[in-house]
């Protein structure tokens, strides 16, 4: 939905918020699922359970195609091959070989200049934005095949589950404002006819209102429970807290867009008497990494090229928290190649095999996206905030810190572009997720230091809550 359309939902009713938001899911169907999606989740559900000869073939004749294309078509690339001394007889002979001689792209370089990355030959066919845990806006274009490959791995993730690859009945919580903020009773949710998916807010989930989700939640009787984990668990701690009996158990939940911690996944494992499932992807276009039925954190080596740096620099070595360098063969029209996302993963000690089938590596654990859960009195608990910052322009790096209850703090990283009316609709958005009757300070300083082993914390809060 885009910020003008988004301005308009928010203000609208409720019945008109429903048919907004399903005018713009018919158009999203479309787009999504068409004859090419459905040939590249055949070509998906084929290569999982291939063996890993067949995927190590499958990766160097979509490097080829990659490389070859921003060898021609993108600015920013095609310069630092040419100054590389790179041919495109090089892409055909060694693929492999020319993507060690790139260098790695820096999250500040993939921020700055979208236009110059670009590939010129595919069509503009979406435009996103992502803020990341940088707490900074990106901006994502993509083209048409972008999007069908996206969704038929996410739908192949689905099918590897046991699930339906379109269509499953599913709830989805994220970080889209879907209804009033300041909304004191139900519905807090609107539901998306063309994928049978109910989307609740997860700016609402207080002590008062938990109990008309766990109600719907029962008479909706989804098979898939999807999105951040931090309010699945929040609603899940509340059904155990209250011993309430779910008259719904999903076929599966899978979390993403969050770090998964272990107390999480046993409290909704728990209420809902459901495995959980962990993935890792992103808007940027990541590739993919997903949770097996035997548990296991598959590398999905059709979505793209993973490699791993550790603190100094280095290839990592087993055992070690790693940062991921990736290279997508889902993102053709903002191409990421060797791309630091600044997430981190810790790798297995040893090579596995999994019992599911799927030759697929494995890797220990999601390590990275470790964003705090924020709670008001008004708002109750509210996990990722990064949605506060989609559409602002001028913030370089932003850090939210609550001190207590009633006070928040944003230090921001800024250029001449976030001015007084960016500052106002930075603080609307914290009053919209947050609350209004907090003591919020808004601060634009030199620095941000990083958080304990190097990371940067997206979301602080210094307090405890009282359970």
């Amino acid at each position: 939905m885009g910020k003008i359309q988004e301005k308009i939902y928010n203000r609208l009713p409720y019945p008109f918020k429903f048919i907004l938001l399903n005018i713009k899911a018919y158009q999203n169907t479309k787009k999504r699922y068409t004859t090419a999606f459905d040939q590249y989740l055949k070509e998906y559900i084929n290569l999982w359970d291939a063996d890993i000869d067949t995927l190590n073939a499958y990766q160097e004749t979509r490097l080829q195609v990659l490389l070859s294309e921003v060898f021609e078509y993108s600015d920013w690339y095609s310069k630092i091959m040419n100054e590389s001394g790179i041919k495109a007889e090089d892409i055909k002979e060694n693929p492999f070989g020319v993507l060690q001689k790139m260098p790695i792209l820096k999250k500040a370089e993939r921020k700055s200049y979208p236009e110059a990355l670009v590939n010129k030959k595919r069509n503009k066919d979406g435009v996103g934005y992502t803020s990341g845990t940088s707490g900074a806006p990106t901006i994502n274009y993509l083209d048409l095949e972008s999007i069908n490959r996206s969704f038929a791995l996410w739908r192949r993730f689905h099918h590897t589950l046991g699930l339906a690859t379109r269509k499953v009945r599913q709830v989805r919580f994220s970080g889209r404002l879907m209804v009033r903020p300041d909304a004191k009773k139900p519905p807090f949710w609107v539901y998306n006819y063309f994928e049978r998916q109910l989307l609740m807010s997860t700016y609402h989930l207080t002590e008062d209102h938990l109990i008309h989700y766990v109600h719907k939640l029962n008479r909706f009787k989804p098979l898939l429970l999807d999105g951040y984990p931090s309010a699945i668990y929040i609603i899940s701690r509340f059904i155990n807290k209250h011993k309430i009996e779910m008259q719904c158990t999903p076929k599966a939940i899978a979390v993403t867009a969050e770090t998964l911690y272990d107390y999480q996944r046993l409290e909704i494992e728990k209420a809902f008497k459901c495995h959980v499932y962990n993935q890792y992807a992103s808007s940027e276009g990541s590739p993919f990494i997903t949770e097996c039925i035997q548990g296991n954190l598959h590398l999905n080596l059709d979505s793209g090229i993973f490699e791993f740096i550790n603190t100094k620099g280095e290839k990592a070595k087993p055992g070690e928290v790693a940062q991921l360098v990736v290279t997508s063969f889902t993102n053709l029209k903002t191409p990421l190649i060797r791309y630091n996302i600044e997430d981190t993963v810790l790798l297995s000690e040893k090579t596995k095999t999994c019992s599911c089938g799927c030759a697929m590596p494995i890797i220990e654990k999601l390590t990275g996206r470790e964003d705090d859960i924020l709670w008001t009195q008004e708002k109750g608990y509210v996990g990722r905030m990064d949605t506060a910052y989609k559409g602002l322009e001028g913030i370089i790096k932003s850090q939210i810190i609550q001190e207590s209850p009633q006070e928040i703090i944003v230090n921001l990283i800024a250029d001449d572009m976030f001015d007084k009316s960016m500052h106002d609709k930075l603080l609307h958005n914290l009053k919209d997720r947050l609350g209004e009757n907090l003591n919020y300070q808004i601060n634009t300083v030199d620095n941000i230091p990083l958080g304990p082993n190097g990371k940067f914390d997206a979301v602080k809060r210094n307090f405890k809550i009282a359970l």
